[in-house]
């Protein structure tokens, strides 16, 4: 079906710089049109039983189905006042006027397709959608729009925060089909956006599987060692139970020669720069190293004043706050400079007693890492502290069987990994398939309408997607034909 997608017979010039042509019955207007008015959230107060509602904030987005999300509900006291043309209807939608960050700017816009009662919080606004529009068309048109980063050029920011300027937004130009048209449209890109997810859903399925075998795998050999028939002895510390009995077991305060977290520079954000030295977050530190996609960097002579937290290969680093507590790498030998914010510990290993991949490996197993978050939350505390990291207690062998662990590690967990980064290939290209489609749909260069009249009935979108519906051959034939080729294209 995707195969035999043609182009609109006959086309005209949209006079917009980044559209080009457009179907001739097309017409061109603001976006501002499809809408009557964009108003803005409110906060309220804390709920007091009398005047409480839900209220949408932005983090109830879901930029996968692009729709309006209320698994955790948030309720605030909106007074009657407050209220006025600001309840949200089935069919809304809200557009994000404040926050984003320089990956993922402000200005993405979802629907609200619930029955519920509610607001959105100040940083949203709600737009109600004109009837010659329908409210599914626009979430897509939206999502191209927020894809192209149309949205940037009406972005002003000021103290570190985002803003949406709506007027300017809502002034750009674009092409809307007839609201016959627009409906064909969403139900073609509903049908293959519903297989499209259900696939995801399983390749993401099997990469926690393979992911979950992996660190079987690990906990296995750096608790108990390769040896099957080696004598045990109890390790004294419960979680771990019995080790091979020539190991040793210690508090890591024994072994390792720095414990340090770092702190945000003095200035903040405004000290950040494009070039410079990586200074390091939670966001940065993985399982499976350190990622330096989107690495904030700061001044040299910054560094150097911060000479107590300078990151060296062989440290082993440990996210100590936040949600992704517990997140611990080892630094390779061939990383040069760095530094850590108050977020990261820097625990230096001494290699005769422990290597910095056997101990990053040993923390990353699933009973240590419950071990890290027993300290967190048992103790209601905001984070670990270097007391608690100092008391942490490893099972060693010999630095050499250290090495031959790590060794068999490596060898056992390659093809889990190829497996993996395979998988999740495959989601990335459908994921840039599903974007191209859009693009080529809300802009007319696919004409979908033949296509969209054959569609059987479906199950709304939301079902649950443990069900793997299989893509069709010409689904899997187009990825490699049209991804790769630019939005826009019509052939």
């Amino acid at each position: 079906m995707i195969a035999d997608l043609k182009p609109y017979p006959t086309m005209k010039e949209s006079g917009i710089e980044w559209l080009g042509d457009v179907p001739e019955h097309w017409e061109v207007r603001r976006l501002g049109t499809s809408v009557h008015g964009c108003i803005n959230g409110t906060w309220g107060n804390d709920p007091n039983g009398r005047e409480d509602l839900l209220c949408v904030r932005v983090a109830d987005f879901d930029r996968v189905s692009l729709r309006v999300r209320l698994e955790k509900p948030t309720l605030r006291a909106i007074a009657p006042g407050e209220r006025n043309r600001r309840l949200l209807k089935k069919g809304d939608l809200l557009l994000e006027k404040s926050g984003g960050g320089d990956l993922q700017p402000v200005g993405v816009v979802m629907l609200y397709d619930h029955d519920a009662e509610a607001v959105c919080s100040n940083f949203i606004a709600r737009m109600s959608v004109s009837a010659r529009c329908d409210p599914s068309y626009l979430t897509y048109l939206h999502s191209h729009l927020y894809a192209i980063r149309l949205n940037v050029r009406s972005i002003k920011q000021t103290t570190g925060i985002q803003n949406l300027n709506s007027s300017s937004y809502l002034g750009e130009p674009v092409t809307f089909p007839p609201l016959s048209e627009q409906a064909a449209i969403v139900r073609y890109l509903d049908h293959v956006d519903r297989r499209i997810r259900r696939y995801i859903h399983a390749k993401q399925k099997l990469v926690k599987l393979l992911e979950e075998q992996k660190q079987a795998l690990i906990h296995q050999s750096v608790t108990s060692g390769l040896d099957p028939n080696v004598r045990l002895k109890p390790s004294g510390v419960e979680w771990l139970g019995d080790v091979p009995e020539h190991w040793e077991v210690v508090a890591l305060r024994y072994v390792a020669t720095k414990f340090g977290s770092g702190v945000t520079p003095r200035g903040g954000a405004t000290m950040y720069e494009v070039t410079g030295i990586p200074f390091l977050r939670s966001q940065n530190i993985h399982f499976d190293g350190i990622h330096l996609e989107g690495v904030v960097r700061i001044p040299q002579d910054l560094h150097d004043t911060l000479a107590g937290t300078h990151v060296k290969p062989g440290d082993v680093l440990l996210n100590i706050t936040g949600a992704s507590i517990g997140r611990v790498c080892s630094v390779p030998d061939n990383f040069e400079e760095g530094n850590v914010n108050q977020h990261v510990c820097i625990i230096r290993p001494k290699r005769r007693r422990v290597l910095p991949g056997f101990l990053a490996a040993f923390l990353s197993t699933p009973f240590m890492q419950r071990e890290i978050r027993f300290e967190q939350n048992g103790a209601s505390r905001e984070g670990l502290t270097l007391h608690s990291i100092r008391g942490f207690k490893v099972a060693l062998p010999t630095a050499a069987e250290q090495q031959h662990i790590l060794d068999e590690i490596r060898g056992q967990t390659g093809q889990l990994a190829v497996a993996t980064a395979t998988a999740q290939g495959e989601v990335d290209l459908l994921r840039e398939y599903r974007t191209r489609l859009i693009a080529d749909v809300v802009t007319g260069k696919l004409d979908v309408r033949e296509a969209a009249a054959s569609l059987l009935e479906e199950a709304d979108e939301r079902d649950p997607l443990d069900e793997v519906v299989p893509l069709a051959d010409d689904v899997v034939d187009n990825l490699y034909h049209r991804v790769g080729r630019g939005a826009g294209n019509g052939k």
